[in-house]
């Protein structure tokens, strides 16, 4: 699966939040974690923070969706624009 995060989050009304880029927030959190698959997670935030798709299989794929899913520092605003791309 290929899953590109390399967009701008946008606010309710459609416009984007200046210095919002999902990949590298994403890649934020990851390297912040203290459990999970270390270097998993720092190949993926390697990935994400220099804008690169990441090109995962299905069980990673819902390593991360579950990742950002439960990840309670992850606002309704960034998880209902990122879930949608696991479909």
């Amino acid at each position: 699966m290929k899953l590109d995060l390399n967009f701008d989050l946008k606010d309710l009304n459609g416009q984007v939040i200046e210095n919002a880029n999902v990949g590298k927030l994403i890649a934020n959190t990851l390297i912040s974690e203290t459990k999970g698959d270390a270097l998993k997670y720092w190949d993926w935030a390697n990935k994400l923070y220099s804008g690169k798709t990441l090109d995962i299989d299905l069980s990673d794929a819902e390593v991360l969706k579950n990742f950002i899913k439960q990840h309670e520092g992850f606002t309704v605003l960034l998880k209902a624009q990122i879930l949608p791309l696991f479909k």
